[in-house]
């Protein structure tokens, strides 16, 4: 048996990350589902709120509140998800196949790095919900707590650096010249 399939093939470390990298992928399916379904409600009740400008002359009361709760829902549970999925943005200025060691170990430390800004942005972002939360700040309409505003961003966050975690545990398990 070759050294890379001992490391990952029998380790218990390597199926326990391959694990936790499956439910993590499953979780982020299913939040992205829900959050393209909120999504798809916040384009409904846009379009319920001009039939009924048109029709009753006057506006859906709490359409916006409801729309931004949707919209809010859908962008931060879609995060997670383009990190599971692998769907970020990459430019290949220099060229990987001149440089495939040094690449090999920047693609290995990005989402290390990714989870340390992930980790870094729900820091600032948990103050900030805190204080929503202490002035009981409620949306203008309908007076939905922002604090569920704030919900769908930090779990977000969260689950995106668990994502990220995971992913540089997989990766470093996986690859045997780092």
């Amino acid at each position: 048996m070759t050294q890379r399939a001992e490391k990952s093939d029998g380790s218990r470390l390597y199926a326990a990350v391959h694990q936790l990298d499956r439910f993590m992928n499953r979780l982020t399916d299913i939040l992205a589902f829900i959050g393209m379904a909120a999504l798809i409600g916040a384009i409904g009740i846009v379009v319920v709120d001009i039939i009924w400008r048109r029709i009753g002359g006057q506006s859906l009361v709490g359409a916006v509140d409801l729309t931004q709760f949707c919209v809010m829902a859908a962008a931060s549970w879609a995060i997670p998800y383009a990190f599971s999925a692998h769907a970020h943005v990459t430019v290949d200025l220099i060229g990987k196949n001149h440089f495939r060691a040094v690449f090999r170990i920047i693609d290995t430390l990005i989402p290390a790095l990714c989870a340390g800004l992930m980790a870094f942005l729900l820091y600032l972002s948990w103050g900030r919900a805190m204080e929503q939360w202490n002035y009981g700040d409620v949306s203008q309409n309908l007076a939905i707590p922002m604090i569920l505003f704030w919900g769908f961003l930090l779990s977000g966050m969260a689950i995106s650096m668990l994502v990220c975690l995971v992913h540089f545990l997989k990766l470093l398990l996986t690859n045997e010249n780092i």
